[in-house]
């Protein structure tokens, strides 16, 4: 009797068990069709916020890293990740919860039943990172172009995200680059032109930053204040969380720092779609401009000039009597002369303190030299006590600048007309308003040209053409030089490969007078070309909306000849959009040497 009693109770407990199963599965699939059928109902996937949050561009992710999302067909299917997001999170498989917290958030504003349904759990990591930051500012920063650094060439952009207003430099910086152990400035510009490296997010102390660039590469930043609420800044951070384990390839002229960072602003808002206004290029100054048309920048933009300036301004601006600087600076012995005046003592021990800086900046002293050398000239500076003021001026906002991409006509005394078309960037005619002044930059330039009699050819394709025009002072002896790679026609009109090194010094401040050694080299397939010359010459940025120019070349060739030129040029800027020029060449490897040319340009 009691073994059937037990038998009985044991299949009553079976049954219940079993009924709780079959009631646990009917509810759950009941929840989980009412999910579904929401999300078919609404096409949740296509909003295209969901299409933002994911970086899709025609048709797929532009992330790449598989750990950005959760359906295996995430990175080309919407509908795909949308789905299997709802149900690890219903789940609470593949920590969706703290993995992607800006998505969850979303969808669970977009799907009302979702918040009752999902496994809920801790992200301390999470919350740990959101106190840290503690983001309520976000000011857009941008560090002018290096040009001795090919990764460099066209400046940098990165977010700038702060608690306190006015106290910028404990505040954090979130970046986009590519990762890479390269040193060699062309492998690196090779794999970067072609996607081999992966470009990552990372959060740095902002202090680092401008260590990195105001010091280290001598660049000058510009800081524009963002005019975002809050609940936007919190969407940037939330979003910055989720891409900060992932990966993109990274494209030096298109996919790059710049245009990374415009999907956080992106996704910040949902009216904002900055990188729609990028196909092909994407030049950092252009997207500072982007930003400005949308009426992203709220306040007057910010100059943080660089170590370097600030020592040039010294040299320049403050000291009278320099007699006696590069020996007391070089001399850690060197005692300042009881001849100066007290406003230069104070100026030679600004210029030294700066210097050791620099110098520590370039990892010229481990920290414990450099604080045995920096901690006296600092306490011998504060005897002194009238404070340095430091008023280098402020160059023109690079807002204010042309764009990027050029169209120019021309015509001549020849009776030739040309048209010329390049996508980036600030070439040595063009006016260097909101520009590095010395830095020119050509790429893919492309040149057509009709002369009286004959049909339009292509005349000249330049690849390549940089010039880097750096002035040498009593403590900063850079070189200058210069490469220009690409197509043209010359001498009897045929086509040639061409390639032009060239190297020198550079002298000046608003007018720039430079010589430059270097070599003529054209290449065909029945002829080669090669010539050793030089080229003098002066540049004047010193009048309003006017650029001058003047120079002379001489080179001697491998086959009995030889060519002079003669170039006077003259560019007036009409606006920001347009610009004439004027130039004169004498050159007499051709028929008729005196040659007037006239032309008009547009960037846009």
């Amino acid at each position: 009797m009691l073994l059937i009693l037990l038998q009985n109770t044991c299949n009553f407990l079976d049954r219940k068990a079993k009924y709780f199963i079959f009631a646990f599965l009917f509810f759950s699939y009941s929840y989980s069709s009412e999910t579904l059928n929401y999300i078919e109902q609404t096409k949740l996937y296509e909003n295209p916020y969901w299409s933002k949050l994911l970086h899709y561009r025609d048709g797929e992710s532009e992330i790449d890293s598989a750990n950005f999302f959760v359906s295996k067909d995430g990175k080309k299917d919407l509908k795909k990740e949308l789905v299997e997001t709802v149900d690890a999170l219903k789940n609470g498989s593949d920590d969706v919860l703290c993995r992607f917290p800006l998505r969850v958030k979303w969808l669970k504003q977009n799907i009302p039943f979702l918040e009752n349904e999902i496994i809920n759990y801790e992200c301390s990591d999470l919350d740990k990172f959101i106190t840290t930051i503690d983001a309520k500012y976000v000011t857009m920063v941008f560090p002018t172009a290096h040009i001795n650094s090919p990764a460099s060439m066209y400046g940098h952009t990165f977010l700038r995200v702060s608690s306190n207003k006015d106290t910028p430099l404990i505040s954090n910086a979130i970046n986009f680059a590519a990762k890479t152990t390269d040193t060699n400035g062309f492998i690196f510009a090779y794999k970067g032109l072609f996607g081999e490296y992966e470009g990552r997010y990372s959060i740095l102390p902002y202090y680092e930053k401008i260590k990195e660039y105001n010091n280290l590469e001598q660049r000058d930043m510009w800081e524009y204040d963002l005019d975002l609420t809050q609940d936007e800044i919190d969407r940037l951070i939330l979003h910055t969380y989720e891409l900060k384990d992932s990966y993109s390839d990274y494209f030096f002229f298109k996919e790059n720092c710049s245009y990374s960072i415009l999907w956080l602003l992106d996704v910040s808002r949902d009216s904002l779609h900055l990188v729609d206004n990028f196909y092909f290029k994407t030049v950092p100054l252009d997207t500072i401009k982007v930003l400005n048309e949308n009426n992203l920048i709220k306040d007057d933009s910010n100059y943080r000039y660089s170590l370097v300036k600030k020592m040039r301004y010294i040299l320049d601006e403050k000291i009278e009597n320099k007699e006696y600087l590069e020996s007391y600076v070089y001399d850690e012995n060197s005692v300042l002369n009881d001849s100066l005046s007290k406003q230069d003592k104070i100026s030679y021990l600004d210029f030294k303190i700066a210097y050791l800086q620099y110098q520590r900046s370039k990892n010229e002293f481990d920290k414990k030299e450099y604080i045995s050398k920096y901690l006296p000239i600092l306490k011998q500076r504060s005897e002194y006590k009238q404070e340095s003021t430091f008023d280098v001026k402020k160059p023109i906002d690079p807002l204010l600048s042309h764009d990027s991409a050029k169209i120019s006509f021309s015509y001549d005394s020849n009776n030739s007309v040309e048209f010329s078309a390049k996508p980036v960037y600030n070439g040595i005619y063009d006016i260097d308003d909101g520009y590095l002044e010395g830095a020119y930059i050509d790429f893919f330039e492309i040149n057509l040209k009709k002369d009286k009699d004959d049909e339009a050819k292509l005349d000249r394709f330049t690849f390549l053409k940089i010039k880097s025009l750096s002035p040498r002072t009593m403590f900063f002896e850079p070189l200058s030089w210069g490469i220009d790679f690409g197509y043209e026609h010359f001498k009897d009109k045929d086509d040639y490969l061409k390639l032009k090194p060239e190297v020198g010094l550079t002298y000046g401040n608003q007018e720039l007078f430079y010589i430059l050694v270097g070599s003529n080299i054209y290449y065909k397939q029945s002829e080669q070309l090669c010539s050793l010359g030089s080229t003098i010459g002066i540049l004047s940025n010193r009048f309003d909306r006017v650029k001058l120019g003047i120079s002379y070349s001489y080179d001697k060739y491998n086959k009995d000849f030889d060519n002079k030129q003669f170039e006077l040029f003259s560019t007036y800027k009409i606006d920001r959009t347009k610009a004439f020029n004027i130039k004169y060449l004498n050159d007499d490897l051709y028929e008729k040497q005196d040659i007037l040319k006239a032309g008009i340009s547009y960037y846009f």
